[in-house]
């Protein structure tokens, strides 16, 4: 099991989304002077979604139009997780680039996910949902990120303290689709 210090990477998010409370992440990326663009990687399934580097220490990210404008931010997020979390790993044009956000295997591209939970879901939005009841999987779908996100964002939400019964739901290939639509995460 990979150890994160996770509320060190939540308060990461948090100073940055408090310094610039009513920016949207394209903003945050300008006034960070972080150069973004987006291409065709290929299909949201198999494609690449997203990747940053550095060069002459300016940041760079490309970002997949193959995605809805919701997830392309989510996207935006966990490059900026890297550039924050990470930017020893990206030096003299190093890059990280991602093909599968949901299945997160190192710390970099951890740390970078858990990273864009925390930018991507709000607590209030959250919370009542699943003291409601609300599996994983359907807050996922309200919410419009993918269900590993959710759990990501609870993780952080236990680790803070708070008291919350996760419940999961059988696997959406029991029915032979994914009935998310969120397949390509």
């Amino acid at each position: 099991m990979i150890m994160l210090d996770i509320i060190a990477i939540a308060e990461k998010v948090m100073a940055i989304k408090e310094q610039w409370k009513d920016c949207n992440i394209w903003e945050i990326l300008d006034r960070l002077g972080v150069i973004y663009d987006f291409a065709d990687f290929g299909s949201a399934h198999e494609g690449l979604k997203g990747y940053c580097t550095s060069f002459f220490n300016q940041f760079f990210m490309a970002i997949s139009i193959a995605f809805p404008e919701y997830l392309q931010e989510l996207l935006a997020w966990h490059e900026l997780g890297h550039i924050i979390l990470s930017p020893e790993l990206l030096q003299n044009g190093n890059f990280l680039c991602d093909s599968n956000l949901s299945l997160a295997v190192d710390r970099a591209e951890l740390a970078a996910n858990y990273f864009a939970a925390e930018a991507m879901i709000e607590d209030d939005d959250l919370i009542p949902l699943i003291k409601s009841g609300n599996t994983v999987q359907s807050a996922a779908a309200i919410l419009k990120v993918p269900s590993a996100f959710v759990s990501l964002k609870c993780e952080i939400l236990i680790e803070y303290g708070y008291k919350l019964r996760i419940q999961e739901m059988p696997d959406s290939h029991c029915l032979g689709e994914d009935i998310l639509g969120l397949e390509n995460f």
